[in-house]
């Protein structure tokens, strides 16, 4: 039952695939799949912030005004929700500027308001956990901006800042985890991506290969990881 259910799935993509249209390489026929999915993209987690992220930085000519009508609908959002688009979960601000920035378009100015304000409040960026700081991190040096001074924000964010926070979130067996449970491969790798650009500090460089030791002891043999005991592609 299992091998039919497969061999479903891969007959269901391939007509996906030959529905894209002229697109030739898989990554073509991928991002062509992507695009057909979020039409008209916007501000969103599932509404087109990491289709336009993906798309924008496979280096796939998108044709037509399709980041032109993304930046449209973003600035419409940013202008209605007066700039402040969550209390509580500050990665909304990361993800616009990360793609944002994957696009060229300046996070500073969307609709009169700077997007990295938000991220130079490193107590409330951290309160939604160590995913808050790691995507901060990410999108601050996405484009090396410098850190915008925030006088509401109790802790005024440094880099330095968010990589201490980063590291004293890392769990004892070298990986790290949303709150502090198990480690999770994806929030180890995460956290990695964010440390990459600091592993000239000997610290730095400690933690990084504890979590590169962590995810190879969890590495399957076949190359695979699991999440929530199931082979996960996302997570590879």
């Amino acid at each position: 039952m299992k091998k039919i259910r497969f061999l479903a799935l891969l007959l269901a993509l391939a007509l996906l695939l030959c529905a894209c249209g002229a697109a030739k390489t898989p990554l073509e026929q991928a991002a062509a799949y992507l695009k057909k999915a979020a039409p008209n993209p916007g501000y969103g987690s599932l509404n087109g912030d990491w289709t336009v992220f993906g798309l924008a930085r496979s280096g796939v000519q998108v044709a037509g005004k399709y980041y032109e009508t993304y930046y449209g609908n973003v600035e419409a959002a940013v202008t209605e929700a007066g700039g402040k688009l969550s209390e509580t979960k500050y990665t909304e601000y990361s993800r616009l500027v990360l793609a944002l920035t994957a696009i060229g378009r300046d996070p500073r100015g969307v609709g009169g308001y700077d997007l990295l304000v938000p991220l130079a409040d490193l107590e409330r960026v951290a309160m939604q956990g160590v995913n808050g700081s790691i995507y901060a991190l990410l999108a601050l040096d996405s484009a090396g901006y410098e850190i915008p001074q925030n006088p509401d924000a109790a802790v005024q964010a440094t880099r330095e800042g968010y990589v201490e926070e980063i590291l004293s979130r890392q769990n004892e067996d070298g990986g790290w985890s949303l709150a502090g449970g198990a480690s999770d491969v994806d929030l180890t790798a995460m956290a990695l991506q964010a440390l990459a650009k600091y592993r000239g500090d000997a610290v730095v460089s400690g933690a990084v290969e504890r979590g590169l030791a962590w995810l190879a002891w969890e590495q399957e043999p076949n190359g695979a990881y699991l999440s929530w005991d199931e082979e996960n592609s996302e997570s590879v």
